[in-house]
């Protein structure tokens, strides 16, 4: 009788082929020693402007009718300190494939079975990870840090829904514009040219955020809520979207 040894691949499933491909995006972003020490400059110097712009307000006793508007302005600086230190993922997201071109490291991804879906979300969501981490980890300092210099009282200012729905946004307003700094990475064809393009990314980001804080000081939070499922929604669209629509196979001829 012949025994037949060959062995069978079997294609990893969808969720483990996209972990793959972003666990080494982020491996490879969390390689650059300038980027590290970047995020860590910042941070400092956001901690150092917040406790500074917010001394005014939070040093004195604050009456009833106050309240509001100061616990306004701490939202404000809440949406700041998750917003800007998770600018840097359109920057890596400009390179996920772009930069993996000119490289020629992005070869290797293309001629396995992963379908488009997975290389852009693995792509992305290794793109992704690490800013909103890093944006929480700000966040999280940003309550220490009132609580540190202020008293653990005045973090009673801030609204609850409106606080939560910020802190929901952050990783929303992030993905999206990872998405569309990844998208349009897979379709210029130099680094270069999608770096330039990130600076107007992150300048729409900014219009977006503006729309969306006048949209919960004029329509409520209800509105406010549903405009952020819409950038998520958005978001999860234009992946697939660009995924579909991308062609490998051309890009598999030119490397």
């Amino acid at each position: 009788m012949i025994r037949d040894n060959s062995t069978v691949y079997a294609k990893p499933a969808t969720l483990q082929t996209i972990w793959l491909i972003a666990r080494r995006q982020m491996v490879d972003a969390m390689r650059d020693r300038s980027t590290l020490i970047m995020t860590g400059f910042f941070l400092v110097l956001q901690a150092g402007l917040i406790l500074f712009s917010l001394s005014g307000s939070l040093r004195r006793h604050i009456a009833p009718r106050e309240a509001a508007a100061v616990g306004g302005i701490m939202a404000f600086f809440l949406l700041y300190a998750g917003v800007i230190p998770s600018a840097p993922a359109i920057g890596i997201a400009s390179g996920v494939f772009a930069g993996d071109k000119e490289r020629g490291s992005l070869t290797p991804i293309l001629v396995t079975p992963a379908s488009n879906v997975e290389i852009f979300a693995g792509k992305i969501l290794g793109a992704v990870l690490p800013a909103i981490l890093y944006a929480m980890l700000s966040i999280v300092l940003y309550f220490v840090e009132i609580a540190l210099f202020f008293g653990a009282d005045k973090l009673q200012l801030l609204p609850v829904p409106l606080t939560i729905m910020i802190i929901l946004l952050i990783p929303a307003i992030t993905l999206f514009g990872t998405a569309l700094a990844s998208v349009i990475s897979s379709r210029v064809a130099t680094f270069q040219s999608a770096q330039n393009y990130s600076s107007l990314i992150a300048t729409v980001l900014w219009v977006v955020l503006f729309v969306l804080i006048w949209t919960v000081s004029t329509l409520g939070m209800w509105a406010f809520a549903t405009a952020v499922i819409v950038v998520y929604a958005l978001a999860v669209t234009l992946v697939v979207v660009a995924a579909t629509t991308w062609r490998r196979e051309e890009i598999m001829a030119r490397q």
